[in-house]
């Protein structure tokens, strides 16, 4: 898994997700709603985002690692195989995505 992202799951991540007029948002302790997203997943890894870099994890990682974690965006990303993509579509099993192919 990549190493920005938790090994363990969110406390109740589904409290977390709101959806409002087509959009996904993300609750979190520090902003109300967080987003909007364009669908469940990506609202899942904005919330994932979120949670790395508010605790600090990304200090540990190279920085090219860390940029590529806070620029990625599953329903944009375009490289075959992105272990990202995978790691997150494991966070969120039920959850589909069409990606841009490049």
């Amino acid at each position: 898994m990549f190493g920005a992202i938790p090994t363990r799951p969110l406390f109740e991540i589904e409290k977390r997700l709101l959806s409002r007029e087509g959009q996904w948002l993300v609750r979190t302790r520090e902003i109300p709603e967080l987003g909007p997203y364009r669908s469940r997943l990506e609202a899942v890894e904005g919330l994932y985002r979120h949670v790395v870099i508010c605790t600090g994890s990304l200090r540990k990682q190279e920085p090219e690692q860390a940029r590529k974690f806070v620029e990625h965006s599953i329903a944009e990303c375009k490289e075959p195989g992105c272990q990202l993509c995978s790691d997150l579509l494991a966070l969120a099993p039920d959850s589909r995505v069409v990606q841009l192919k490049a």
